[in-house]
């Protein structure tokens, strides 16, 4: 091999080093950025409930609706039971690549049809292939890497960590809202892709 050829190849082996470090590093910020924006709105979130906003971006809704009748019945319990707070307002679920947590207040007050936001959920969860367990795991582990990074004051972190950790080696995947986060902050919402989303807003904004 020419000497001309070898440093050629020297030069695409940087490149293609310092366009994945760049990659990772843009990656790592947005989990960063997806943390404390967490954080700050739901200051008392345990790693459970950080654990729960990125595996819903992940897996959407689609591993709750095998049972369409009762995922209709109990939003029909929901809207009936809850006090609406009054937030229109999607937040990205995780990193927001892939699915919004949409607030039922919505349905509510009658800002959007029942039927219609029932549709969008449906067809969110249609939409999409959920990844396998064990691609998530690794996902999961790099997100764990980037929040130990960040110093935060998380309560029970490492409690937390190591039994997610053994849940996930178990092949389970699915957690609820911590306690105390439900406590707080009452959370009322369906999952919704980024397409049926963008569909919810169109209608508010005629």
């Amino acid at each position: 091999m020419s000497s001309k050829i070898k440093t050629l190849y020297a030069i695409f082996a940087v490149i293609l080093t310092m366009s994945v470090f760049q990659g990772c590093n843009q990656s790592n910020n947005e989990i960063a950025k997806a943390v404390r924006s967490q954080l700050q709105c739901y200051p008392e979130s345990s790693l459970q409930d950080i654990y729960k906003s990125f595996f819903q971006d992940e897996f959407g809704p689609g591993h709750l609706l095998n049972d369409t009748a009762g995922a209709r019945e109990y939003l029909d319990y929901e809207v009936e039971e809850m006090t609406s707070t009054g937030n229109y307002i999607a937040e990205p679920c995780g990193t927001g690549q892939n699915f919004y947590r949409v607030p039922l207040d919505l349905v509510k007050d009658g800002i959007i049809p029942y039927e219609t936001f029932f549709a969008a959920f449906m067809e969110s969860a249609a939409s999409f292939r959920s990844p396998e367990t064990s691609e998530w795991k690794g996902k999961w582990e790099k997100i764990v890497v980037v929040i130990q990074s960040m110093d935060l004051e998380i309560r029970n972190f490492e409690g937390e960590r190591i039994g997610i950790a053994r849940m996930l080696n178990s092949g389970e995947a699915v957690v609820h809202h911590s306690k105390k986060y439900e406590e707080l902050y009452s959370p009322h919402y369906r999952i919704m892709g980024k397409e049926q989303w963008v569909k919810i807003q169109e209608i508010l904004t005629r």
